[in-house]
């Protein structure tokens, strides 16, 4: 094997072991409700989501191998397949974010979500079995936790009470 293809996938390793808890904790910081949603759905039980998971993988994949069998819409293919493993992987913040509630209960919730990920993406890189069944199963599972949390009944979070009818009797 050639150094440049040791080099390449090292950086593709390296990549993954960045992007994937940064984009575990953008979830909550630009959609607090459906990370929190995410997160419930995950305490619940991972069979169910990793069932429901499977719906999307087999719909996408018809469509992508569809898709990429029409000429020049090979890109359309590709990008197809990209948006939903990133759907995917996205969902999988519910995963990260309660193996870090479990695993650091005394930490903040971000830095719960960055642990756990850490945690989730490093026990993706061992060789063979990290790669080929848990990275897919983090994918599948997330699209599964997406699909569920669509169903799941929470109540509304309530506004912190403002004070701007009071006075101040100073």
């Amino acid at each position: 094997m050639l150094f440049s293809t040791v080099l390449t996938w090292l950086l593709i390793a390296v990549a993954f072991v960045i992007a994937l808890p940064a984009l575990w904790l953008l979830m909550p910081a630009l959609w607090p409700d459906k990370a929190r949603r995410l997160r419930q759905v995950s305490e619940r039980g991972l069979l169910k989501p990793l069932l429901l998971g499977l719906l999307p993988l087999v719909i996408g994949l018809i469509s992508v191998i569809v898709l990429s069998k029409i000429p020049k819409l090979g890109a359309i293919a590709a990008l197809t397949g990209g948006l939903l493993l990133a759907w995917g992987f996205i969902g999988a913040s519910g995963i990260a974010s309660l193996i870090g509630e479990r695993l650091w209960p005394q930490l903040p919730t971000t830095q719960q979500i960055r642990f756990g990920g850490l945690t989730l993406v490093a026990s993706a890189l061992l060789p063979v079995v990290g790669w080929f069944v848990l990275l897919p199963l983090i994918a599948i599972l997330g699209a599964g936790l997406h699909l569920r949390s669509w169903f799941l009944k929470i109540p509304p979070t309530l506004p912190p009470p403002s004070n701007e009818g009071s006075t101040s009797a100073t």
